[in-house]
């Protein structure tokens, strides 16, 4: 699918746009290529493989791009934590 593609719901006909996360799930799909059952590995394999790619032909400094990435998808989910441990 494409940015601003919509996606129906199957239960009540709703066309609605897809999310960032459901379009990321897809090309994670696409990039196993299999419908199969997958183990939990394969999946951060294949985006690991998916966000290489993506920086190899968008980034003037993939490697440093990479990291930089990694360092803000850790704080991302550091700031999620700390916020589901103060509604606790």
């Amino acid at each position: 699918m494409r940015v601003g593609e919509t996606a129906m719901n199957e239960k009540n006909g709703e066309v609605r746009r897809v999310t960032s996360v459901e379009l990321l799930d897809a090309a994670i799909w696409r990039e196993i290529g299999s419908d199969d059952p997958q183990p939990p590995v394969a999946f951060l394999q294949a985006l690991s493989c998916l966000l290489g790619r993506w920086l190899l032909l968008r980034s003037g400094a993939p490697a440093m791009d990479a990291v930089t990435v990694m360092c803000q998808a850790r704080a991302f989910v550091v700031r999620h934590e700390s916020m589901e441990v103060q509604r606790q």
